[in-house]
Formats: structure tokens, sequence, C-alpha cells
């Protein structure tokens, strides 16, 4: 071999040595950017995370439970003393006011259904007898109710739901009707509210991965901006999804493996799963839980007796969410020892059931007056919220709500009337404890349509234009260091008529990993064995297919997923507009709802929404009598204006009263007999006589005075007749 061959050699060798080193620094380069792809996938994850705090911030818990506190809070402070008591409040006005005693020898013979109201209500009036007062504790009431129904919301849906649920309840005028009365019922619907919360969490009833929307659990949804529910799910970890695909392929479990996996939300937003060996909920039911759910069903049917109904719509509830057997058990001890508290009360309330003579056995029709009054009254609101309830039943997006709510409204009130047609007891009143389950199908009908509405915006939003302008920029990232790299050595390498012309590299867009290898593959033949050693040319192209390999792999498990991650965030970060916007329409809607039932509630503010106006009807008699004048109050009972309202009729004499109510256990006291009554009269020239204005009820009265007294004038005032008697002969 000559002396040039040998230096050819030994050139040849020294630059496929230095082609080696190359490629060795590409391959260090390589496993550069591959780390770098891998904290890329992590500030991925940070990235959503930062996205669900954007959603999330659309509306909270806490804004969503606040608001329709504050709302019902006002409507229940508006009004609320309209200057005079009907008569039922009256019989609290006088019940709580007695001792103790005097309250537990009273129950013995009227009102037990209302008893333990009553002994709350003593402290109360004990400090301060006033009309406020003794509407205050009903107000309070309605306010934990809408606070229990908002969070029944959020809980069983999501945020906006329970806003949109609590606003709804305070804003129908039936709630501030009886939230405005000093009765035990907005207090009953508190009670019913609670036990149903506490029902939730012990039962394991709420959103699990069987989702009503069609949605499997962990799989992403063009409604990211518009949802967010957090899906915890034991998976298989498999391809870039898990925890161990973002270190790098190969270094997870195998398929099949159960791990605390990344499981996607609403979006594609990983988060961490339960581990599949940790109970669930409906495993591992505390007894404390039980205990209070049965606790608080016990008081709130030892407030009203028809309370306890609401045990049948809860048995319901674990039936449809198909509640496990511990489930069932801790149920059914907690309502049996409920029940077992209110039989007592049951047997003294069916000893008193006299007081219900005036009640009549109820039609259909009846059913239909109480879904009037729930979810109207007005014909357009009722329509609206039928609707609604409508799209929420046939597509129901929240099962577990809808397995709690529809129940609640159905169950009670068929339960109750067909107990009215065997004893007549059935008043609207009596059912005002399931009334949350309307605004709460309701709300879930209108997040139903706002759903279908915000899917069509959000693919609009969240078009393929993002992955594509996001795709670009990441394959630039990735292939920018090793590609120049890879570019370099080859330029060195290949002749110079083979790498392109300077001008050309000006107009035109880089090469890249992969036009470099298809230039490399092209024109390698075209230059022959004789321009460049065959091992520097091996080693260039091993050296340009294992980058293009691994930019390759990059753009798939890196690209392509941080792509998806920015899409996401982009409709994060726009979504939350139309989240907002959302939450404001419906808030909106309410709104006009309430507008339009204005004037229904302007009206319950007003002496005219209940049956009587004691305080009238007493300035009335006080205006028309002198004093020193004898008054009968015919039946006893309509002498609850005098108690409510004494200083109108304080110097009139009730002529007829033999015991006074708190000494004879009675509400209203005890009448003498026709012969003492008439004896009584016998120096009197005249009688007042207050009647009842009903046409079932007897005068009694009237009877005994109409022998000795003929009737001067009646006056009928609302509720009662006025009559004034005059001696007929000389006073005997």
């Amino acid at each position: 071999m000559g002396v040039g061959a040998r230096k050819w050699a030994i050139a040849v060798s020294r630059r496929a040595v230095s082609v080696s080193r190359r490629a060795v620094s590409v391959r260090r380069r390589a496993t550069s950017v591959w780390k770098g792809a891998v904290s890329v996938r992590k500030d991925a994850v940070s990235v959503r995370k930062g996205a669900i705090s954007v959603r999330k911030r659309a509306i909270s818990v806490r804004t969503a439970v606040v608001v329709p506190m504050a709302v019902m809070l006002w409507l229940g402070l508006w009004g609320l003393d309209r200057g005079t008591m009907w008569r039922d409040e009256s019989a609290t006005y006088q019940m709580a006011r007695r001792t103790l005693p005097q309250i537990r020898d009273a129950l013995g013979t009227v009102d037990a259904v209302h008893g333990l109201y009553y002994v709350l209500m003593h402290p109360l009036l004990a400090l301060h007898p006033s009309e406020v007062t003794l509407r205050l504790p009903s107000v309070l009431a309605a306010v934990a109710t809408t606070a229990l129904v908002a969070a029944l919301g959020c809980r069983l849906a999501r945020p906006r739901v329970g806003l949109w649920a609590g606003l709804l309840y305070a804003a129908t005028p039936v709630v501030t009707h009886y939230a405005q009365e000093g009765r035990s019922y907005a207090l009953v619907a508190a009670g019913a509210a609670w036990a149903t919360y506490l029902l939730v969490p012990a039962a394991g009833v709420g959103p699990r991965a069987d989702r009503a929307d069609g949605s499997s659990p962990g799989s992403a949804s063009l409604t990211s901006g518009f949802a967010v529910e957090a899906d915890w799910a034991d998976r298989p970890a498999r391809g870039p999804a898990s925890v161990a695909g973002l270190a790098g392929r190969g270094a997870g479990p195998g398929p099949g493996t159960q791990v605390r996996s990344a499981v996607s939300v609403r979006g594609g937003v990983p988060r961490l799963a339960r581990a599949a060996s940790a109970p669930g909920p409906r495993g591992r039911v505390t007894g404390w839980r039980w205990a209070a759910y049965g606790g608080v069903v016990a008081v709130t049917a030892l407030l009203h007796v028809f309370a306890a109904l609401m045990l049948a719509a809860h048995a319901l509830t674990l039936l449809i969410s198909r509640a496990r057997r511990p489930v069932w058990q801790g149920w059914g001890i907690a309502a049996t020892g409920a029940v077992a508290a209110v039989v007592p009360l049951v047997v003294v309330a069916r000893r008193q059931s006299a007081q219900l003579a005036w009640m009549r056995r109820p039609t259909p029709g009846r059913l239909w007056a109480v879904v009037e009054e729930f979810a109207g009254p007005s014909a357009l609101v009722l329509a609206v919220n039928l609707l609604l309830i409508t799209l929420a039943l046939a597509r129901p997006r929240w099962r577990s709500l809808t397995a709690v709510a529809l129940p609640l409204i159905c169950v009670p009130p068929v339960l109750l009337f067909a107990l009215a047609l065997h004893r007549p007891c059935f008043h609207e009143r009596y059912l005002l404890f399931t009334l949350p389950g309307i605004p709460l199908l309701a709300a879930a009908g209108v997040d139903r349509l706002v759903g279908a509405v915000g899917s069509r915006w959000a693919v609009g939003v969240a078009g393929r234009q993002v992955r594509t302008v996001v795709g670009r920029q990441i394959r630039a990232l990735a292939v920018g260091v090793v590609g120049r790299r890879v570019q370099t050595v080859a330029a060195r390498l290949l002749p110079a008529k083979v790498r392109r012309p300077r001008a050309a590299s000006r107009r035109r867009a880089p090469l890249g990993i992969d036009g470099l290898a298809r230039a490399v593959a092209a024109r390698l033949p075209a230059v022959g064995v004789g321009a460049l050693p065959g091992a520097a040319a091996a080693r260039l192209v091993r050296a340009v297919t294992r980058r293009r390999a691994a930019a390759r792999v990059d753009r798939f498990a890196g690209v392509d997923g941080l792509a998806g991650v920015v899409a996401d965030r982009r409709r994060a970060v726009v979504g939350r507009r139309p989240a907002v916007v959302a939450v404001a329409a419906g808030v909106l809607a309410v709104g006009c709802a309430f507008v339009w039932q204005f004037p229904l509630h302007q009206l319950e503010r007003q002496p005219l929404s209940r049956q009587d106006d004691l305080a009238a009807l007493a300035a009335a008699v006080g205006r028309l009598t002198r004093p020193g004048e004898p008054v009968l109050y015919d039946p006893p009972k309509e002498r609850r204006i005098a108690i409510a309202y004494p200083r109108p009729l304080a110097e009139l004499r009730d002529i007829a009263l033999g015991t006074p109510g708190p000494a004879s256990g009675t509400l209203y006291g005890v009448d003498v007999g026709p012969t003492e009554l008439l004896r009584r009269l016998g120096g009197a020239r005249s009688a007042w006589l207050i009647a009842a204005d009903e046409p079932r009820v007897r005068p009694v009265k009237a009877a005994v005075l109409t022998g000795r007294f003929r009737l001067a004038y009646s006056l009928c005032l609302p509720g009662i007749r006025l009559e004034h008697y005059v001696r007929a002969g000389p006073a005997g």
C-alpha cells in the first residue's frame, strides 16, 4: 500500500472516530431531550391542575350555599311584622306563654302534635312576647332549609345546581308564606332537609363512577369548560395517561395491574384515584352518622307526626341507589328508633283527631293543587318548572340527585292522600317538607339544558386548530437542539453538491429531523462511496435514524399530550366565561320567576293572606262595644280574639267563661252550662255574641239568648259574625 493510501486510510479512520464521537454526543443530547419531555409532561399535569382551579373558581360551594341563604333571609324578614296574627298563630302565642306544667296539661287534651314546638317557643316568648319573635324561628328554619337544599344540590350534582336549587326554593311563594308564620311547618321542613342531607353520605349516595350523562369514568369531555366532576375509579395503568407513563415507557407496571392511577376528570384532567384496596363509603358507614340521622328524623317527627313519612321516601331512595346490606341495616336501625320515639305521640294524637273534623276527604284534584302550589303557583312558572323536571327525568344527568329528590316529592303526598281517604287529614302544610325535591329536579333540568348548549359551544372553541398550532411549536422545541446538531454534522460530512443552497434555506423552512433523514436517504447513493467513507456514512445514517425515531416517540408521547393539555387549558380559561355566564343565566331566570310572581310575594305580607285578621276583629269589636257589656264567644275557640289582643276587649265581661284555659288544661277555657249562663245574664239589658261564621258550627249560645233577648243587628266580619242582642222584656 502506498503512502497516499495510508494517509487516506488514516484520515478516514480519524473522521470515522469523529463521527462516532459526535453520534455519542447526539445520543446524549437525545437523552437530555427525553428527560426534558418528561419534565414537560409533569408541567402538563400542573397546567391541568391549574385548569381545575380555574373552573372551580367559576362558582364555589360556599357561594352556592351562602347566596340562597342571604336571599331567603331577606325574603323572610321582609314584611315580617304584618301587625296581626291569625288563629293558628294565636294558639302558638298563648300556649307558648304558659308555664311548662300548664303546657303539659293542655297537650293531654289538644294540640299534642305541636307539643315540642310549644316547648321550644316557650323560652323565646318568655324573653320578648311579640309577633316578630313568634315568627323569627320560622324564618331562621327556612334559611337553614334553603342552605340544606343548596348543599344537597352541590353534593349530588355540582355547585351551580345547588345555587339554582337554593334560589328556586327561596323564591317560591309558599316557602315565604310558612317562613313568616308562627307554626312548626318551617321547622319540620328544615328537619326533613337535614335528615335527607345526613342520609346522602351515610348511605353513600352521590355522584360516582357510573355517571348518568353517559360518559365513562375518566373520559374526556368537550364540555370541560362547563362542568367539573372528580371521578374516582380504579383502572389498569396503560399508555401515557398513567403515572408510570410520565416517567417513560416500560417504567410502569404491566397491563392489568391496579395502581393509584391518574384518572381523568371531565376535560381529560388527571387526578389520583383511590387504590383498589381502599374501601368505599358504602363499606365503612359509621354508626354515628346513622345515629345522627335517626335522631334528626325522630325530632322532626315529634315536631309534626306526618314528617315520619319521609322514611318511606328515603327507603325508596336506597332502593333506587341499590344500597348494600350494611346500608340497609344501618338505616333500618335508625328508622326503627325514630319510629319508636314517635309511637307515643301517634297514640295521643289519634285520640285528638276531632281537631281535624273540619277537613274533608280529598279528591285527586287536591294532589294537583299541591303540585300547583309547590311548583308555581302562577301558570307560567308552573309550566317551566314542570318542563325542567321532565327534562331532568327523561335524560337524567345526575341519577343520585334524581334518586333523592323524586321519592321525596312523590311518596309522602301519595301516602298522606291514601291515609286521608280513611281519615281526613290532607293539607299542603303537612307536606311542606317534601317541597325541596321540586327545585332540586328543576335545577338539574336547567343544568341538563345548559350542558347540551354548552357542549356545542365547547366544540367550536376547542377545535383542531389549537392542537395544530401547539403541535408545531412543541415539535420545534423537541427537535430544535438535536436537529440543528445533526444538520451540522451532516453538512460537514456531505459534499457541497449534496447540501442545500444557502439561498434556498432562507426561503424555505428548516428541514427538521424527518426532512433531513429523507434527504440523506435519497442523496447518499448519488454521492457514492468514494465521496464519503462507508463507515462514516453508516454511522451518520444510524445517528439520523435514531434521532428520527426519538423525535417520533417524543412527538407521540409528549407533543400530542401537551397539545391536548394546552387545549384543555384554553377550554378552561376561555370556558370560565361561559361557565360564569351559565351560572348567571340560571340566576337571572330565577330572578325573572321571582319578578313574575312578585305580586304573590307582596300578598303574603298582607293580613289578607291568612284566613282571618284577629287584630282587625278585636279593634272592630272594641269600637262597637261599651265598657262593662257582657260578651259571649260561640264556640269557645272564638275567645282567641281576646287572648291574642286583649286590650280592645279588656273592659268587656266574658260572662260565659267558667274556667280559663291554663287552669282547665284546654286551649280556650271551659264555658258554663245554659242554666248558669242565664243566671249570669239575669241583670243584663244587652249582650254581644261573637260567633264563628261557619255553616257547620251550631250556635249554642245564640239559642240560649233567643228566649229572653232579641237580635238588634248583626255585622259580618271576616271569619266571624258580631251580633248585638237586647232584652225583650224587663230584666229579671
